[in-house]
């Protein structure tokens, strides 16, 4: 795996970096300088990707992945997932583009003019400790770390088990 020359950009504590896996496959990198964790979005054969978050050293926990076989369910949960902690808006959309952009030439796909990032309610607390209410909100039901989003599902580390909870019911601590 080597990264390919000139692909490597910088928006703001965000690198970007573009993987050679092969002659059909890559690896997009996301790697915040700010909290020292890495998203990866690697396709690794026709209709297999993967997406896996290294959490930085001193946090001492395992890798998070997730398998598919659609490209956009892969893309859309790579965007959902990268740290965005302490950047800029802009510099988030601009390095989202640039994933993007990464990904469509590497895909072989018409380039997307119009793309619009939402930013999912959570993501700027994925690595951070979270409260899990009850449906109604109205007591604590567990607490824990959150590892990723999952479509509307959060995924959280509690004690020695993972377990997804609906994104409505957790909260930032």
């Amino acid at each position: 795996m080597s990264v390919i020359e000139g692909s490597t950009k910088e928006f703001g504590n965000t690198t970007i970096l573009l993987h050679s896996l092969g002659s059909s496959c890559y690896r997009i990198e996301w790697y915040s300088r700010m909290t020292g964790a890495s998203t990866s979005l690697a396709r690794l054969k026709q209709d297999k990707y993967v997406v896996i978050r290294k959490w930085a050293q001193v946090k001492n926990m395992a890798d998070v992945s997730s398998e598919f076989s659609s490209r956009n369910s892969a893309l859309i949960h790579f965007l959902n997932n990268v740290d965005i902690v302490k950047s800029n808006d802009d510099w988030i959309s601009a390095a989202k583009q640039h994933c993007l952009n990464l990904f469509v030439e590497n895909e072989g796909l018409k380039p997307v003019t119009k793309a619009s990032f939402p930013k999912p309610r959570l993501q700027g607390a994925i690595g951070k400790e979270v409260v899990v209410k009850s449906k109604l909100g109205e007591r604590e039901i567990a607490h824990g770390l959150l590892l990723q989003l999952i479509g509307n599902q959060a995924e959280i580390q509690l004690a020695n088990i993972k377990k997804k909870y609906l994104t409505k019911q957790v909260y930032i601590r």
